[in-house]
């Protein structure tokens, strides 16, 4: 089924006659290195997006490795580098080395080629940039979650536990700096269930068991909770089919009025526009007066 899925896609990138490519070199959970690559071409009546193929990385995860295996695909299927208009990767140095990277390579062959970075990538990586006050809270919440989810006995316990309170959710979130939703929903599922794992960190006596109690420590972490969920559902949006650069341009100016729109209220000290920072602080009687230096560096970031 999945060879002819494959002919049907090669099938119709030769009958466009261009082509683009998209690759993501990742490491699987079981430390193999993937190379998955995407290919967009111009259909009968609208653009096509496919998964174009898989391929295990035995060894090194260099350009020159990417590129020959994609070499050879291309040769093997009977296309040609002439007619790959653009290629977007995620920047890394393997893939945007000047030399020996991917594209480096694949500009040798076609010096045409348009290079992109892909945008989301980018986009996460600026999301990174935060005061340290709430560096240091999200820091805080990824020491928790690997107390709790990477050793197996605690986390049954932990789920144990959950589902014997009733709780909504039984199990913790794994964070990952490289998957672009992980952070979001970790410091979300975290923040949904600091009780559970308030109660759980005092049974172990954990350093940071405590914090769950703080309220100020809590605010700082209702607010990055909010706005990362905003940037998981910004990042969703941009996804899929049929988005265009012109889409993606004016969600991101779209975004870009709300953040200026959310300064503004945050300067004024309404929190109406977070909705986990808003109730926690209705239900705790909390201001933002002694934090709002700290949301602010944020917004301006």
């Amino acid at each position: 089924m999945s060879e002819a899925i494959k002919e049907q896609v090669v099938a119709a990138i030769k009958e466009s006659g261009n082509f683009s490519l998209q690759l993501d070199e990742s490491t699987e959970v079981s430390d193999e290195a993937q190379l998955l690559v995407y290919v967009r071409c111009q259909g009968k009546n609208d653009m096509k997006e496919n998964f174009l193929f898989c391929t295990r990385l035995e060894t090194t995860t260099t350009g020159e490795d990417l590129f020959k295996l994609v070499d050879s695909f291309i040769k093997k299927e009977g296309l040609s580098w002439d007619q790959c208009f653009s290629v977007c990767t995620d920047g890394a140095p393997a893939m945007l080395g000047a030399h020996q990277g991917f594209t480096a390579r694949v500009k040798q062959v076609n010096t045409a080629g348009i290079v992109t970075h892909c945008l989301l990538h980018r986009e996460n990586l600026t999301s990174r940039k935060l005061s340290l006050e709430l560096n240091s809270v999200i820091k805080d919440v990824i020491q928790i979650v690997n107390f709790i989810k990477p050793s197996a006995l605690n986390s049954r316990l932990f789920s144990q536990m959950c589902s014997d309170m009733g709780s909504e959710y039984e199990h913790q979130l794994y964070y990952s700096c490289v998957r672009w939703l992980s952070r979001g929903k970790v410091l979300q599922r975290v923040f949904e269930m600091r009780a559970e794992v308030e109660i759980f960190l005092n049974e172990k006596k954990h350093a940071l068991a405590s914090r769950l109690a703080e309220p100020r420590w809590l605010l700082k972490l209702a607010y990055p909770t909010d706005i990362f969920t905003v940037l998981n559902l910004l990042n969703i949006s941009m996804q899929g089919t049929e988005k265009t650069h012109l889409f993606v341009s004016e969600k991101l100016k779209a975004f870009k009025a709300k953040l200026r729109s959310w300064k503004g209220k945050i300067e004024r000290g309404k929190t109406a526009s977070f909705p986990l920072l808003n109730l926690f602080q209705e239900d705790e009687d909390v201001t933002l007066v002694d934090e709002q230096s700290v949301l602010m560096s944020t917004l301006r970031s």
